[in-house]
């Protein structure tokens, strides 16, 4: 037995299945493909699998992992092209790898990478752009961000980085790191802020898609 982590990308229809929804598919596919899960001893018996940073309902992503036990000597050939095949739609492997001396921590990322778009009914509004980057700009921006500990103001400039915006197609497409990790800034925030800071501008549509997982020294998560 040894541990393998699977990239993938939940895209399409596939963003609205739920974390536990999809521990159950990844299962089912494994399965129909006849890849060799190994599942613990017992009266319960269960496969382990193990996503890394689990997307919220909604959103999409081209950088999620997924870890798991194998009960052969490598990983299977045409293993990639095998779960494809039985995958639903918007559920893409891109790589299956094996974890020597177990692989990169997922406690070592700490950055997500995310575009987020915004939608109007009416076209973008002309000084849109202008304003967002500016709000984006400043050194202090507090909003009240939610935990399970309840709520606390948070001055969240300082958990993103790298924001730029641009328009495309009529939208506002923007591209922000935020932190993640046990200390974590959803992309919502930024939309919030936006509603909070700017609320002359009404956003019908936001979308958010990970595009990137990186470590605290920037290093792409493997």
């Amino acid at each position: 037995m040894f541990k393998a982590r699977m990239k993938f990308a939940k895209e399409g229809r596939a963003k609205y299945i739920s974390h536990l929804d999809l521990m159950h598919t990844m299962q089912r596919s494994m399965a129909r493909c006849q890849m060799p899960l190994w599942f613990t001893e017992g009266f319960n018996q269960h496969a382990y699998v193990s996503v890394a940073l689990p997307l919220s309902t909604g959103f999409s992503g081209a950088c999620e992992f997924l870890d798991f036990n194998i009960t052969s000597e490598s990983v299977p050939i045409n293993a990639v092209e095998a779960l494809n095949d039985v995958f639903p739609e918007g559920l893409r492997a891109i790589e299956i790898y094996p974890l020597e001396d177990g692989g990169m921590k997922i406690a070592r990322i700490a950055w997500s990478q995310y575009r987020i778009t915004w939608g109007f009914e009416d076209g973008l509004p002309a000084s849109f752009l202008t304003d967002v980057r500016t709000l984006f700009a400043q050194k202090q921006i507090e909003i009240l961000k939610k935990s399970k500990r309840g709520e606390k103001l948070v001055n969240m400039r300082e958990l993103m980085r790298d924001f730029s915006v641009e328009e495309k197609e009529g939208e506002a497409v923007a591209v922000v790191t935020t932190a993640a990790g046990s200390v974590s800034l959803s992309p919502e925030y930024l939309t919030r802020a936006i509603r909070q800071y700017l609320p002359q501008y009404a956003l019908p549509f936001c979308a958010y898609h990970r595009m990137n997982v990186f470590t605290a020294e920037g290093e792409p998560f493997r």
